[in-house]
């Protein structure tokens, strides 16, 4: 026989565990543990409450994910059940996803606009005040410790705790709502993961970013616009622009992108031609443990590996091009093209390249290309199938970049994709979510190898059809009219590398609003010649009411998106741009 009536000692040990839990999940648990001491008695009920309360104490944790996260740990617990995963999968792995979390407890990952203000206010306020009482009674060292726990809990490395105009500098940094509000951001991308993870990255439910990563991406469009129409550039003259008029002119903007990354790959080509150089289409594509979903089904090669995010399946192609590149380069096989990324349905990453060589060297080079994309799992089923693809580009069926133009397009608008073949939908709605994808998970969608320098290129296109220099007028037309094979040549070939004709020419270091000495842009150079292209000082701060554009003479230059020596509005208050950028961060710098 059980005894069926707990103790009072019992009653208070279940209502301390359960005080832990939710409401919601302690109105659960209760009603079982009733039904338990009728059938079974107290004691078995309270067994059975010290193997289940943790899994409750830990949800109650995650907050605003508690659906999907509690879901995925019915599924694992019900492969456990079966024998089909390991005994603690489930909880190992929540375990993982509320240290993940940790930062995330505050819902900082819900904030927008004046809460997410107020809340970077806050820490800053408090990081400041708790330093400086520190300082003051313990000095610089116990002051490095508390700065050092402080980015251990936004999950940040610092290493150079022996420099101390370093450690100022990022002192100064997170005094900062702006640094704050930063580090808030950057958790998206763990909240990303863990969706992804929990399969609400597929084709069915949310292709390449899971809804919630979609909403946060969208946000972020509107308060950037929102920002850049209520800042405004203003030069020594008086004239000024918004910031808005500025980023129409620049690569943010995603027409502007476009047609520059499709001018360039197109003066590749014309150079490829003229020097009889054989082009490939080379896909590379991640072994299987890399992806969450495997023919339409959760894949067991993607837990037992731990669950690679998406930044780990980029690293991993990384490595094989970084190895590919160093054995190409030791075999004197020089190369040139354009890469490009963009994820599966399920948000892992793999890479589209157009690529051109010497033919007499194509064979070993493509041997090369297939050793190191299988050096990892390379036996596995499928892998000789599915993770290396070779195109021969064949210049008299058509262009290479009309064929590239639709993976270009699909990374930055897709006006020029009517269906995305990988998900059926729109080309503008799978643009979209690639793009969400790209900046949430921090990926640089483009990247040109060889060629010229695109500084270069840029700092001339600002200059005025009057202001070309007669000591390289050549190479200022070939940039202004679009030439980007013509300036390549001008430039030294798309082999010259570090030996240009033309080089970026830089500001001498400048202080920072951190105290760091920094270089910025100023034009482009040969040898002791210098071309500013820089040609106004800029300030920026809060557009006032009845400003607006003054209009640059004919031939002044402009900037695009960026200005000079600006004195930096407190981004992240209320009008929080973007940490990614437009186009910087994912059109190379050459």
């Amino acid at each position: 026989m059980f005894d069926s009536t707990p103790t009072e000692e019992c009653l208070e040990w279940r209502k301390e565990l359960l005080n832990g839990v939710s409401l919601e999940d302690a109105t659960v648990l209760q009603k079982r543990l009733d039904e338990l001491d009728l059938s079974k008695g107290y004691v078995a009920a309270n067994t059975w409450l010290r193997g289940v309360v943790e899994r409750f104490e830990l949800l109650a944790k995650v907050t605003v994910m508690r659906a999907p996260i509690g879901k995925e740990c019915d599924r694992l617990h019900e492969l456990e059940v079966r024998g089909k995963e390991p005994k603690g999968t489930t909880m190992a792995w929540l375990r993982n996803v509320v240290k993940r979390l940790h930062f995330c407890d505050k819902m900082i990952t819900e904030f927008d606009g004046e809460q997410l203000a107020s809340w970077a206010e806050k820490r800053s306020n408090y990081f400041e005040v708790e330093m400086m009482g520190i300082y003051v009674e313990n000095g610089i060292e116990a002051v490095k410790g508390f700065m050092q726990s402080q980015l251990v809990e936004v999950g940040i490395k610092f290493d150079e705790w022996d420099d101390n105009d370093k450690v100022l500098g990022f002192m100064a940094r997170m005094i900062t709502p702006e640094w704050w509000t930063r580090q808030a951001k950057k958790q998206w991308l763990i909240v990303e993961d863990i969706l992804r993870e929990c399969g609400e990255v597929e084709r069915y439910k949310s292709p390449y970013v899971s809804g919630w990563g979609l909403r946060k991406a969208e946000k972020q469009i509107e308060n950037n616009k929102a920002f850049l129409e209520g800042w405004e550039a203003i030069n020594e003259l008086g004239q000024s622009f918004t910031l808005a008029e500025l980023s129409k002119k620049g690569v943010s903007d995603p027409d502007n992108r476009f047609a520059e990354m499709v001018v360039r790959a197109k003066g590749l080509e014309e150079i490829s031609e003229e020097f009889g150089h054989q082009g490939y289409f080379l896909t590379l594509t991640a072994p299987s443990k890399y992806h969450p979903i495997s023919q339409g089904k959760r894949n067991k090669k993607f837990w037992r590996a731990g669950c690679p995010s998406v930044r780990n399946a980029h690293k991993y192609l990384n490595g094989v091009w970084r190895r590919f590149r160093a054995w190409c380069k030791r075999h004197e096989i020089p190369f040139y093209g354009l890469r490009t990324v963009e994820p599966h349905h399920d948000g892992c990453p793999h890479w589209h390249l157009m690529l051109w060589v010497d033919p007499k060297q194509s064979e070993k080079f493509l041997e090369a290309f297939h050793h190191y994309a299988l050096q990892e799992d390379g036996n596995e089923a499928g892998a000789q199938k599915y993770r290396v693809e070779v195109k021969k580009i064949d210049p008299a069926k058509g262009s290479a970049v009309g064929y590239i133009v639709k993976y270009i397009s699909k990374n930055i608008h897709g006006k020029h994709v009517d269906t995305d073949l990988e998900t059926g939908r729109s080309g503008s709605d799978a643009a979209k979510r690639i793009v969400a994808w790209a900046r949430i998970n921090r990926i640089r969608q483009f990247q040109f190898v060889g060629g010229a320098s695109v500084t270069v290129w840029r700092e001339l296109r600002r200059l005025g059809k009057d202001k070309a220099p007669e000591y390289f007028k050549d190479i200022y037309h070939a940039a202004n009219r679009a030439d980007f094979g013509g300036f390549v040549k001008l430039m030294g070939g798309v082999f010259a590398g570090r030996n240009q004709t033309l080089k970026t020419y830089y500001s001498e270091e400048e202080e920072n609003q951190y105290g760091e000495m920094v270089k910025t842009v100023r034009g482009v150079k040969r040898g002791i010649e210098v071309l500013v292209t820089r040609l106004h000082e800029w300030t920026v701060q809060k557009k006032t009411s009845g400003s607006g554009s003054s209009s640059l003479e004919d031939g002044e230059a402009i900037p695009w998106t960026r200005v000079n020596k600006c004195t930096g509005p407190s981004f992240g208050l209320r009008n929080e741009p973007t940490d990614y950028g437009g186009g910087g961060q994912y059109v190379s710098t050459g």
